[in-house]
Parts: C-alpha cells; structure tokens; sequence
C-alpha cells in the first residue's frame, strides 16, 4: 500500500468532493508502491460486499484503475452493461452501485498517488462541473499527501 497518512483532513476532502457531486458514496483508493493496485484509503457509504467485491483495483482496470492509468478522468455511466467495468461487474451486480466517475490524484509534477471516485446507485452520467470540481480536490489531496515530504517554502513580500 501506498505510504502515506490519510488524514482526518483528507477524509473531509473525499466527503466533499461527493457531496458536492450528489454522489451516494465516495472514495479515495490510493496507489501501491509498485504502482500495480489501487488499495481504498477513505471509503464513504460504499456497500462492504462492493469494496470486497472490486478488491484491490489493478490499474487499467475498473473505474478507478483505468482514471489513474490514462491521467484522466474516466466514467462509467453503466456498471452493468460497460465492457470496460468487466473486472468489477459482479461486485456492482452484488450491490446497489451501478455508476461512477474517477479523477486521478496527481502531483503537480505528474506523478500519479490514486484515485478520487463518486458512485452513484443508477446510470449516471458525470456532468463537466462535476469533473472539474473533483479534479480541485483531487489537486488538495495530492498536496496534503505530499506536503510532509516537501521542504516548506516560504515567500516574503517585500515593502515598496
């Protein structure tokens, strides 16, 4: 699993970015060191049976897997009848989660440390404010993952 802290502030962000998405669940799956699978950080409201059911996601795969493979959003309107969904389609069959939308968490520098995801419990179709909000917490995110490992810089104004 990825070595970073996920904090109480970083769960705020995940609640957030759902809320403001009107999303019935949200999560944040964070991106092993091997950089192979994603491993859920903050899961909001998602089913158990739909967390254990999609298991540790290989990137390229699923949602979230494929957002953080291509460093793009990426949607599924239709969990139940999307090919690319293949390797997570039982676990949406096995609970009421049948769409989401994925932003990956990114540095500024591009390097990719997870996932951002919305669920929704009917076909949905993610709209470009909700994307583009999502990609601002996702931007948060990746700056509160990161800040620890980041000299602090500090800017001084001068006085004219």
């Amino acid at each position: 699993m990825a070595a970073f802290e996920v904090t109480p502030f970083i769960e705020r962000l995940v609640r957030l970015a759902g809320e403001g998405a009107n999303s019935a669940a949200c999560s944040l799956y964070l991106l092993d060191e091997e950089k192979r699978f994603l491993h859920p950080g903050v899961v909001i409201g998602l089913p158990e049976k739909y967390v254990k059911g999609c298991g540790a996601v290989a990137v390229g795969t699923q949602c979230c897997g494929r957002a953080v493979a291509h460093k793009k959003p990426w949607l599924v309107t239709d969990m139940l009848t999307d090919p690319l969904f293949a390797a997570g389609r039982k676990a949406a069959q096995d609970s009421p989660i049948r769409a989401a939308f994925s932003v990956p968490v990114m540095t500024a520098d591009g390097e990719v440390l997870g996932s951002l995801a919305c669920h929704y419990k009917k076909p949905y179709v993610a709209s470009e404010n909700d994307i583009e909000r999502n990609q601002i917490f996702a931007q948060l995110i990746a700056y509160t993952l990161t800040q620890d490992q980041h000299p602090h810089v500090e800017t001084a104004i001068a006085a004219d």
